[in-house]
């Protein structure tokens, strides 16, 4: 439950606030003076400071700056019955989240306490990420021993110190999101926000807006402003993934953003300087896009300054053992077990399987033979490869038994593995894979996404 501080002079006042928010389901504590609060603030964690800005022993604004260094990650919401453009702007640059007038609106103080809890939520999240991200996806913590692996570790290391614009290039399932992290993560940049987006998930009008942001009453529905990811990512790192499948219009809003470093949202006028470094990735042949006239050649040139491309699993076997080792401890820790043995046959047919579906698919089949298999030992049969529908007939009660307890999670586990059944028939192509499904590409793509193939 959310924890809100009420400072309020006027008794009245004071016990009202503290009802009506106490009824909102929030925890409130109130009271009279400044000094009060500075001991309640000692005592306990409080998520908002809702205090007036003209009281007896300590105004408000002097209350919230002696409270940053006793609880800076709390939010401070400053009111008064005397409105001044001048204080409130004042306030807004100290770091106060919101300055009201009184009488106060109270549809307007529940919309901004739930605004503010929102953000504050948000940026313990990220405070946690960053706390264990270095370890995650530091370049050495991306499995391989292979000499195309160390090369890209090397280059990761090289590049992640500068500012330029990286291109990555790999099979789906290959690891280019990783990469784009470690970059980011090992560079001057680390401590800002890496913003992340996957180009084909949106449709031409979506994808502008979340890229650019939009102004209030930019189109219907729009009731707010609201920042686009390059704004999010300012001082920070954007990773545009998919890249090879934005529009042509797209593209020429990116180009002039990669050239000017400025963007205007969608509706508005204003011109915004952002500091962004840029790091896409993409399955596609941009050559053989711009030779069809589907990809810019100026956009790609500006893209393409430091080019990565990640080698497909086929191609460095020797990573093969090493990469089984980390999967099955990270699914044993995950799934509370005991990390099993690997059998001298099931090792080898995955030394002989092509892995059309890359790291992804052998992260897969290992985190499916840590789920299903029985028994101390991981043996060839645990492990599913092109024949899974085969696998799933042979040991049809098993598996069901083993996939969850209700009809709905049953159903999901089945799905996933004909979907991956259909990625590996279509050599990790998902066109190809939504064909022989017969869905669309963007169903296949919502579904790739929802159990992470």
């Amino acid at each position: 439950m959310s924890k809100i501080l009420i400072v309020e002079d006027d008794r009245n006042t004071l016990s009202g606030l503290v009802e009506i928010l106490g009824e909102e389901g929030y925890e409130v504590e109130g009271v009279e003076t400044s000094k009060k609060a500075l001991k309640s603030l000692q005592k306990e964690t409080f998520d908002i400071l809702l205090t007036d800005l003209r009281m007896p022993d300590m105004n408000g604004m002097q209350l919230f700056e002696r409270s940053l260094t006793i609880a800076p990650e709390m939010k401070t919401i400053v009111m008064t019955a005397y409105s001044s453009v001048k204080d409130a702007v004042e306030a807004m640059k100290k770091g106060v989240y919101e300055y009201l007038t009184k009488p106060l609106d109270l549809d307007e103080l529940f919309v901004i306490i739930e605004k503010a809890l929102g953000e504050q939520e948000l940026q313990r999240e990220n405070v946690e990420l960053r706390k264990q991200v270095k370890s995650t996806y530091s370049f050495q913590n991306i499995i391989g021993k292979s000499a195309p692996m160390q090369q890209i570790f090397s280059t990761i290391v090289k590049v992640a110190k500068t500012q330029s614009t990286v291109l990555i290039r790999g099979e789906s399932g290959t690891g280019k999101e990783l990469v784009a992290r470690a970059i980011h993560y090992n560079s001057p940049r680390s401590n800002k926000p890496l913003v992340e987006i996957s180009c084909a998930s949106f449709p031409e009008s979506l994808l502008e807006s979340e890229l650019f942001g939009y102004e209030k009453g930019a189109f219907t529905g729009a009731d707010s402003r609201k920042k686009g990811r390059f704004e999010l990512a300012n001082e920070g790192t954007i990773f545009l993934d998919e890249i090879g499948d934005i529009t042509e219009s797209v593209q020429t809003k990116l180009l002039r953003v990669l050239q000017e470093r400025q963007i205007t949202r969608l509706g508005g006028t204003e011109t915004i300087d952002v500091d962004v470094r840029v790091i896409t990735a993409t399955n596609r042949d941009l050559e053989q896009a711009m030779d069809e006239r589907k990809f810019r050649d100026d956009l790609f040139y500006r893209l393409n300054v430091i080019p990565i491309t990640l080698p497909p699993l086929r191609e460095r076997i020797e990573d093969i053992p090493l990469l089984i080792e980390h999967f099955m401890k990270k699914y044993s820790v995950q799934n509370k077990i005991p990390t099993p043995s690997l059998s001298a046959e099931a090792l080898e047919v995955c030394m002989n399987y092509s892995w059309p579906g890359n790291v992804r698919e052998l992260e897969n089949a290992i985190e499916s033979a840590i789920v299903l298999g029985e028994g101390s030992t991981i043996l060839p049969e645990h492990i599913p490869l092109g024949g899974r529908r085969k696998a799933l007939g042979a040991n049809k009660v098993d598996f069901l038994k083993n996939s969850g307890e209700t009809f709905k999670d049953k159903i999901e586990a089945v799905e996933r593995l004909i979907l991956q059944d259909a990625i590996e028939q279509a050599s990790g192509n998902k066109s190809e894979a939504a064909k022989v499904l017969d869905i669309s590409l963007r169903t296949m793509r919502y579904k790739i996404k929802k159990y992470g193939l």
